[in-house]
C-alpha cells in the first residue's frame, strides 16, 4: 500500500530533521526512496540529515559566538546535537533557535557540571531573547514629578520587556571584554582562547548581610542585561539595585520595595536609598510610562 504524499514529505523531515542513526529506519527508507547506482538510500538521506544539522550548527553559533569559542568545534558541536535531538527546531525566528537550551544544558550529566558554560549560555540566551522584544514607551523624570507625592507608597512602575536580571559567581563582564578583544585580532581559533573564565574575587563581590534563619553572608554577583538603541549590553550592579529591580519585576508597590530594602540592608537609609535607586532606574530607561 502506497504512502500519501504528506505522510511521505513528514517522513523525509522527520528523517532529516532529528539526529538519529537511519539505519534504525533502512526498510521505511527503501520503501520510500529509488536506489542510486553509488549510494544506498539511507546513505543518501543521510547526507541531508548531516547537512542540515551542520547548518544549523552554523547558524546557532553565529547567535552564541562566546560560547563557540570557548568550547570549540567539536565539543559545541556534540552540545547542539545531543539538544536538538530533544529540542528540534519549530517554526519562527531562527533567535529562537536555543530558546531551551540553557535548561536542556543544566539537566544534562556532563554539561550540567560546568556552571561557567551554563552562566555563558543563560546571558548569550538572554541577549539574543531581548533585542526581539517590541519597543514601548519611556517613563522618564518628568512624568515621576508628575507623580503626587502621597501616590507614592502605591504605585506600582511597570517594567519594560527588553531587560533581565543575572547572577553569576564569574566575572562575567571581564571574560566578555578579553573575548570581545580576542575576536577583533583576526587569530581567534575556537576551542584555543588563551584566558579563561574567573569566578569573581572577594574584592570585587559586592557582599550584603542579611538575617536568614541565622546571620548569614548573602554573597552575589549580579547583572543587569538591556537593550539600549538596538543594541544589547550588560552590567554588573549591585544587591541594593538588584533587590529594587528584582522587586520592580515583581510589580511591588513603592512602600513594598522600600519594605524589601529596610529589611536586606538593615544598616542603610531607606529612605535616600530608595529614592536614589529610583531614580537610576527612570534614567536607564528600565519603566514602562
Amino acid at each position: 500500500m502506497s504512502m500519501r504524499w504528506e505522510d511521505e514529505q513528514q517522513a523525509f523531515w522527520d528523517w532529516i530533521t532529528r539526529p538519529q542513526d537511519l539505519r534504525e529506519s533502512s526498510a521505511d527508507i527503501t520503501r520510500m526512496f529509488a536506489p542510486h547506482r553509488e549510494l544506498s538510500q539511507v546513505e543518501a538521506l543521510g547526507i541531508y540529515n548531516n547537512a542540515y544539522h551542520q547548518r544549523l550548527i552554523n547558524i546557532s553559533s553565529e547567535l552564541y559566538p562566546i560560547l563557540y569559542h570557548t568550547l570549540g568545534e567539536e565539543v559545541y558541536a556534540r552540545l547542539w546535537l545531543a539538544y536538538l535531538a530533544e529540542h528540534p527546531p519549530r517554526p519562527g525566528p531562527m533567535g529562537l533557535l536555543g530558546e531551551d537550551l540553557h535548561a536542556f544544558a543544566r539537566q544534562h550529566p556532563q554539561f550540567g557540571r560546568l556552571p561557567a558554560m551554563l552562566d555563558i549560555i543563560e546571558l548569550e540566551t538572554r541577549l539574543i531573547t531581548l533585542f526581539d522584544r517590541a519597543d514601548q514607551s519611556i517613563f522618564t523624570r518628568a512624568d515621576l514629578q508628575q507623580l503626587p507625592a502621597e501616590q507614592w507608597p502605591a504605585t506600582r512602575w511597570p517594567a519594560r520587556d527588553d531587560w533581565a536580571l543575572m547572577r553569576s559567581d564569574f566575572d562575567l563582564e571581564g571574560y566578555w571584554a578579553a573575548m570581545q578583544q580576542y575576536l577583533a585580532s583576526g587569530e581567534a581559533q575556537p576551542g584555543e582562547v588563551p584566558f579563561g573564565v574567573e569566578r569573581v574575587t572577594q574584592e570585587q563581590r559586592v557582599t550584603q548581610k542579611r538575617r536568614v534563619n541565622q546571620d548569614t553572608d548573602v554573597e552575589g554577583n549580579f547583572y543587569l542585561i538591556r537593550r539600549v538603541q538596538h543594541r544589547m549590553q550588560f552590567q554588573r550592579i549591585n544587591a541594593p539595585m538588584h533587590c529594587f529591580l528584582s522587586a520592580i519585576g515583581a510589580g511591588d508597590s513603592f512602600a513594598d520595595i522600600c519594605s524589601r530594602l529596610a529589611h536586606q540592608f538593615p544598616d542603610q537609609d531607606i529612605a535616600s536609598l530608595s529614592l536614589s535607586l529610583l531614580l537610576k532606574t527612570v534614567d536607564l530607561e528600565l519603566l514602562c510610562r
